[in-house]
């Protein structure tokens, strides 16, 4: 078995401004990224990513652009007819198989790859006796669960998601979603430093919560940001039509489809 190794790091609720559906689910204007970018944002390992060259067409004073990003850099859409978090969380980690829909931890474990869950919720995966799940009360404690788990787990996927910012946004503290960015940001740093040579770092957010906007999901284009610490500079990846484009790529990198994954894949794109 090939030992790789990826890395997913989901920051639930940060979005990037509004989708083109954001008429049908009362979104209209909403852009969390940007309403919270003058509340003393600082992120600069995920400006140096390429975060600040995804919005080259509405740019953030204090998110430029740079030159020669780090990582590989893009947006995606949510499909789904559903404006819940778990119903993107599974348009995210389902794929398109021939006629069938499957989970792709599903697939991993099938395939004898060591799946990881670093979460505040379970519920997803309670049927899933072969993946490792830990639950997390906060950010502190799931990169603490992070660590460990790039010390121990030498292949296969791990997963994190990160339960504070959302609790910020719940509450409609923008300087608060701010502050818990900026030392998110400064782990992601840490974490950056900790990546192998056969890593990919994914960063990305299952849903947006605009901090502005009464205490719901909005519907916003959400981060594709990609780290591969072989490549010294990355490039645009686009806008990714679905959410389902995060599964088809753990599936083309563990090389799980057999030819059968219907939607395109960003993996040649990064590696």
């Amino acid at each position: 078995m090939t030992h790789k190794r990826m890395i997913v790091l989901d920051i639930a609720s940060l979005g990037l401004g509004e989708a083109p559906d954001a008429n049908r689910f009362d979104s209209i204007g909403a852009d969390t990224l940007g309403h919270i970018a003058d509340k003393g944002l600082n992120v600069s390992n995920l400006i140096n990513l390429g975060l600040g060259n995804v919005r080259w067409d509405n740019e953030i004073k204090s998110i430029p652009q740079v030159d020669a990003p780090r990582g590989f850099f893009g947006k995606m859409v949510t499909t789904v007819d559903s404006n819940r978090g778990s119903a993107s969380f599974r348009e995210m980690f389902d794929y398109t198989a021939g006629v069938r829909t499957a989970s792709v931890m599903d697939l991993l474990a099938e395939k004898q790859h060591s799946v990881s869950i670093i979460s505040s919720f379970a519920y997803y995966w309670e049927k899933q006796d072969d993946i490792s799940m830990v639950q997390v009360p906060d950010d502190g404690k799931a990169f603490i669960e992070l660590s460990s788990k790039m010390r121990t787990q030498k292949s296969g996927l791990i997963y994190c998601q990160l339960p504070e910012l959302r609790h910020f946004a719940r509450m409609d503290d923008s300087v608060g979603y701010a502050k818990q960015l900026n030392v998110l940001d400064e782990t992601i740093g840490k974490v950056l430093e900790r990546l192998r040579d056969n890593d990919l770092l994914l960063i990305t957010s299952s849903y947006a919560i605009d901090p502005t906007r009464d205490n719901r999901i909005t519907r916003e284009y959400l981060p594709l940001i990609v780290f591969n610490p072989n490549k010294d500079e990355g490039n645009s990846l686009g806008i990714k039509r679905s959410l389902g484009a995060v599964a088809n790529a753990i599936v083309a990198f563990f090389d799980l489809d057999d030819g059968e994954i219907t939607k395109p894949n960003f993996i040649n794109e990064v590696i």
